[in-house]
């Protein structure tokens, strides 16, 4: 593994390198979450009705229940949202379909959610992940057009949103976003791309005071060190595997200098997968399986978000 290093008043001047900046991933409603629930989010680029639009898919995950959210945006910021809690007591809403209207651009869109979670298999609580790993779908359909598929069945997806036409244009991932809790260590299981295998991320901070230092591990290989943490709370770092690499940011300014409030506020890692050749093979397979040349283009980032535990 090669790496390349950036200071952090380097990478505070340079752009940013997602297509999804920070400020459109909101971290959370009311700015917290709480640990023992499972959410993630993925973002699309899809085109509706001749727009491009924001497609966000999220899931959450506690004790007693799943739940999932589709929410479009457009550019003018009118966005509409279909959001469906899973209870285990209430089996009819694991298959349906609900439609919303999206204002702006000069009229209105129906947009229609179907989704089948009858057979979903999930993710073990250990992996961390809330939404499920195959057995079901979830589909956007509107202008009588399918604009996006997840899940494993797009078969059924499609013949059930017949007549509606399959996509002309693929939607493109651009983002993910995942949450993780702990005091010195923290781990998670993640995707560097939507459609890509799980891979094992942790993150150490060690010290006091004036000595704190900061280790990113990737499939338990460590491939980002970080020594006087408290004068590098900004920057990134290039991870070479193979073929392919991996531009790692981080930002922990809230974790030293927020005080008492420190834990109130994540520190913010993103993971940027880049293909450096179309012919990427040997090493670089497994680390960025399900990415292909244009995902570097798209600009596609994994936001993980890091919360101190008290």
């Amino acid at each position: 593994m090669h790496t390349h290093r950036v200071s952090g008043e380097q990478a505070a001047a340079a752009p940013f390198p997602c297509e999804i900046a920070v400020d459109d991933m909101p971290v959370a409603s009311g700015g917290h979450y709480k640990p023992g629930k499972a959410v993630t989010a993925s973002v699309y680029r899809a085109k509706i009705s001749g727009h491009s639009r924001v497609v966000t898919v999220s899931w959450s995950r506690d004790l007693f229940s799943h739940a999932f959210a589709v929410t479009v945006t457009g550019a003018d910021g009118a966005s509409a949202e279909c959001r469906v809690d899973l209870r285990p007591w209430q089996f009819w809403r694991r298959a349906g379909s609900r439609r919303v209207e999206l204002s702006g651009g000069g009229g209105s869109t129906t947009v229609r959610v179907l989704w089948d979670l009858r057979r979903a298999r999930w993710h073990g609580a250990a992996a961390g992940l809330p939404d499920p790993r195959g057995g079901y779908y979830v589909a956007v359909e509107a202008a009588g057009e399918v604009v996006l598929v997840l899940g494993d069945l797009r078969k059924v997806a499609l013949r059930r949103a017949y007549p509606s036409a399959p996509p002309s244009l693929a939607a493109v991932p651009v983002a993910r976003r995942e949450h993780v809790f702990g005091r010195r260590r923290f781990a998670a299981k993640a995707r560097f791309h939507d459609q890509g295998a799980v891979h094992d991320v942790a993150i150490e901070c060690a010290g006091e005071g004036e000595d704190v230092e900061m280790a990113i591990g990737i499939d338990g290989e460590e491939a980002v060190a970080v020594k006087h943490l408290q004068w590098k709370f900004r920057g990134n770092q290039s991870v070479t595997f193979g073929r392919a690499k991996v531009e790692v940011y981080w930002d922990v300014h809230d974790w030293l200098f927020a005080g008492a409030a420190g834990g109130a506020r994540p520190a913010l890692f993103i993971f940027r997968p880049i293909v450096l050749s179309s012919a990427s093979a040997g090493a670089s397979a497994p680390l960025l399986s399900g990415v292909d040349g244009a995902a570097g283009a798209t600009g596609f980032c994994l936001y993980l978000y890091a919360w101190k535990l008290d």
